[in-house]
């Protein structure tokens, strides 16, 4: 134990101290394994000369390059090389494609930097392992091309449609479809399906646009995607690009990118090239721009020299760097702080790219320098409209986004697709809108210029965010908001003056904003307005809000409680209660007259008559009873029965009572067309001229009786006087139909007004109307937008915004109608007039009876003393 761990521990401070047991630099010098593979060339003589050549090129340029240092290097003619048995630092070969990646792997392992020469049509290895090329010759580099724009991530299409003309050889095309397909070594790059369509150039343009069109006219976009690359000449561009538009291949959705394989000079084609191309494409172009001149090297040796070069310049700077640490501490600190063998290949190699880069900076310098193409890419989305990036360069233009050479490979400033990547790419945008509270809120304040809110506005900034633009506002100057109708910084939009300026506006579109829009001077108009409306010449987004109509009547009043006494029971259980008194005394005076158990006649209180059991009946119905019961066990059981009855009618009166002085009781509310329609000769109603709902109703009449009559008896108002149309609701018997939201806004400003809650807004909904923005009929953009705004609906923002820009809350619109709040209520005179008129009614009743039965007895008494009778003693 004690020999194991003192090990243990120099382990540990070796893992986590950074110590290390790789040479250093100040020490050693840089050891090198030169693999040159006999595959790689074509002839055994030519091998040997190379191997010798190469091992003199190395000595030269280190011997020349390094002051201080060096490198040790051994060659290998072999690929079967264990890395493993020597501390190298460097790897650097000259082998076929399938041997350097096996060759690579190793390097990986042991931390090497990794320097490559292979054969063409081979991925390079990556940046941060080493640096490779491939051995270019001149006329066949489109395949190296394919693969390096693939392992870049340059073109990284899940599926690619392939068109190709005749000037192309077979062999080219089947190398340049294995660069699309192949599988690469790294695994993030996924395989490129493929469909190969082949084309024949004509010099007859319209036999050649025929060809063209019977080529894509069948094509499934579903299946195949909406990736093209067009390997043709330049003449035959304008015709794919014709034929594709005509078929609506050609869209923000779809990548067309046509390599052009022609070296002359096409700088002035290109140029006319842009007007070519329309709003809303995505099209690049990848074209030979090669200029190969006498003294251009591109051979092997001038690629080892460049490299060579390169890593003995980045070694000496290492060296350097290692020199300075090592004057400045002790020797057991540097062997904790000097790189670690990953660290200095990561340094390496970064100093080996800039070296490179900067010997190749220069047009037509550096090895194969000469040989380039040019990545070019169409700048058009946003460039049709009145804008100010537009204007100032005067519409579409084309933009060189990389290039490409046989050393440092595809070099990008910008992605192939700027548009695909960043949309519209920062620019400005204008829209146009106006006021509209609550779906376009325009603030205007003294001290700057306007505010706009809204839920539109809230739906602009996230498609803008989404598309990545700016936009400006235009107002038009027909409906440039003015004191009367533009909310002030300081106002609420619920306010009399300024909340509503009109009512269901959407339902209209302003003529200058629907021209702004097919003029194509606004990119869209940020403006809710309803779907379906007829406007030529431009086309509805997505809905953005769905509007429901509801029916606005004066708040239901109190029924008149002088009959609250009989609220309790209906008629028809009063009718009950009543039939039962006639019914039961009766019964009850024959149950007492044909008992075996005679009355005792000296009771004259019993009930030995029909008008006395029928009193007794009566009087236990209002809890009094009688002063004697029936001597018959049978009359008693009836007795005792109507009492059971009557307590369980006296509790339930009692209690519904209560509940009835508790809770007033309202007229009807009008909810739905039906309520409407049955009230039809005490109600009114109207909805606003020319909105949506007068022509679904005209359209559903037909096949509705209900909608016939609602239309029939219907008035026309002004939406442009919200406040008129207020007051007639509450003076009047009169029911206003319109959006809900807006309904609920003039509740509001009653309700601001006065205090309390006059209106009722009815509960069910009518009908549903959708609101969208405007495009232009033929926008390009209208899917993106679309897309956008379905997005917005699925994660809950616009619900969201609606909810608290739209939704107008009060106590009047939280369903204070239909479910009244319990308040501690006091009985008064209200309530107990019925019962006084009871009273009175049952006094004059007894008044009346009592006239008759005196004028009764007067007669009767004047007819006695008429009579003779005789006289006895």
């Amino acid at each position: 134990m004690l020999f194991v761990f003192p090990f243990v521990v120099l382990l540990i401070i070796r893992d986590t101290a950074g110590y290390n047991d790789f040479p250093s630099l100040v020490t050693a010098n840089a050891s090198m394994a030169v693999v040159i593979e006999k595959d790689f060339f074509e002839h055994v003589e030519y091998y040997h000369k190379m191997l010798s050549e190469i091992s003199d090129i190395i000595a030269h340029v280190v011997g020349k390059t390094m002051k201080t240092g060096g490198i040790d290097f051994a060659v290998y003619g072999d690929s079967n090389v264990n890395l493993r048995r020597v501390d190298y630092t460097v790897l650097f070969t000259v082998a076929t494609c399938e041997s350097t990646w096996h060759l690579h792997k190793q390097a990986e392992k042991e931390k090497l930097v990794h320097l490559a020469i292979t054969d063409p049509d081979c991925p390079r290895i990556p940046e941060n392992f080493g640096v490779g090329l491939p051995l270019i010759v001149p006329g066949e580099e489109l395949p190296q091309i394919f693969f390096d724009l693939r392992v870049s991530s340059t073109l990284s299409w899940p599926k690619i449609n392939f068109i190709h003309d005749d000037t192309l050889a077979r062999d080219t095309i089947s190398r340049v479809v294995k660069a699309l397909s192949v599988e690469l070594p790294d695994e993030r790059l996924t395989l490129s399906a493929r469909a190969l369509f082949s084309t024949k150039f004509e010099r007859n343009e319209v036999a050649m646009r025929q060809r063209l069109h019977k080529i894509l006219a069948d094509f499934r976009v579903e299946q195949l995607g909406t990736c093209f690359m067009a390997i043709v000449t330049f003449d035959m561009v304008f015709s794919i690009l014709e034929v594709a538009r005509s078929l609506k291949m050609l869209h923000p959705e779809s990548q067309w990118l046509f390599v052009i394989s022609e070296s002359s000079d096409q700088e002035t084609n290109f140029t006319s090239l842009v007007h070519f191309l329309r709003e809303g494409e995505n099209v690049a172009f990848v074209r030979n721009a090669t200029d190969v001149q006498p003294n251009c090297n591109m051979g092997l040796a001038c690629h080892v020299k460049e490299m060579i070069r390169a890593l003995a310049k980045s070694l000496e700077n290492s060296l350097m760097s290692e020199q300075e640490l090592y004057d400045r501490v002790t020797e057991e600190e540097f062997e904790v702080v000097r790189l670690t063998k990953a660290e200095r290949k990561v340094e390496i190699i970064r100093n080996m790219n800039r070296e490179l880069s900067s010997a190749r900076s220069l047009p037509g310098s550096g090895c194969g320098g000469c040989l380039t193409w040019k990545l070019v890419s169409a700048i058009v989305w946003g460039m049709s409209f009145d804008a100010p990036e537009s204007a100032a360069r005067g519409g579409p233009w084309l933009q060189e986004t990389g290039d490409w050479s046989p050393g440092p490979g595809i070099r990008m400033t910008e992605p192939l697709f700027p548009h695909i990547s960043h949309g519209f790419r920062g620019i400005s945008l204008p829209v146009v809108s106006f006021h509209n509270p609550p779906w376009q809120i325009i603030k205007h304040s003294n001290n700057s210029g306007p505010v706009y809110g809204g839920l539109v506005f809230d739906i602009l900034r996230q498609l803008s965010a989404k598309l990545n633009f700016t936009y400006t506002v235009r107002l038009p100057s027909t409906l440039t908001p003015t004191a009367s109708t533009a909310l002030r910084s300081d106002d609420d939009h619920s306010s009399k003056d300024t909340a509503i300026a009109a009512i269901s506006v959407g339902h209209k579109v302003p003529h200058q904003v629907a021209e702004l829009v097919r003029s194509r001077k606004v990119f869209l108009a940020a403006v809710a307005l309803t779907v379906g409306e007829k406007v030529h010449e431009v086309n509805f987004t997505a809905s953005v809000a769905d509007q429901t109509y509801a029916l606005l009547s004066a708040k239901p009043k109190l029924l008149s409680r002088a009959l609250l006494f009989a609220a309790p029971f209906t008629g028809a259980t009063w009718i009950c209660l009543s039939s039962m008194i006639l019914v039961i005394g009766p019964i009850l005076h024959l149950t007492v007259r044909y008992s075996p158990r005679p009355l005792d006649p000296r009771d004259k209180t019993a009930l030995s008559s029909l008008w006395q059991c029928s009193w007794y009946v009566y009087g236990a119905l209002l809890q009094q009873g009688g002063m004697s019961l029936p001597r018959a066990d049978s009359a008693r059981l009836i007795v005792g029965t109507w009492w059971i009855v009557v307590m369980v009618v006296v509790a339930t009166y009692s209690g519904s009572l209560i509940a009835f002085l508790t809770f007033p009781r309202m007229d009807a509310t009008i909810d739905t067309i039906d309520d409407l329609l049955a009230r039809g000769s005490d109600y009114r109603w109207s909805f606003p001229n020319g909105s949506a709902l007068e022509a679904y109703l005209g359209y559903a009449a037909a096949a509705n009786e209900r909608y016939k009559e609602l239309l029939a008896a219907a008035e026309r108002q002004d939406p442009t006087k919200p406040l008129e149309i207020l007051e007639r609701v509450k003076s009047e018997s009169h029911v206003f139909i319109d959006w809900r939201v807006s309904l609920t806004f003039l509740m509001g400003i009653d309700l601001n007004d006065t205090g309390t809650c006059n209106l009722h807004l009815s509960a069910d909904d009518l009908m549903s109307e959708n609101l969208a923005m405007l495009v232009a009929a033929d926008s390009p953009y209208l899917r993106l937008v679309d897309a956008a705004i379905k997005r917005m609906h699925e994660s809950g923002l616009i619900k969201k915004w609606t909810e608290d820009k739209v939704v107008a809350k009060n106590k009047c619109s939280e369903g204070m109608s239909a479910i009244q709040e319990a308040t501690n209520h006091k009985v008064n005179m209200s309530d107990m007039q019925g019962i006084f008129f009871v009273l009175a009614i049952g006094f004059t009743c007894a008044f009346a009876t009592i006239a008759t039965e005196y004028f009764w007895h007067r007669r009767k008494e004047a007819a006695a003393q008429k009579l003779v009778r005789p006289f006895v003693s």
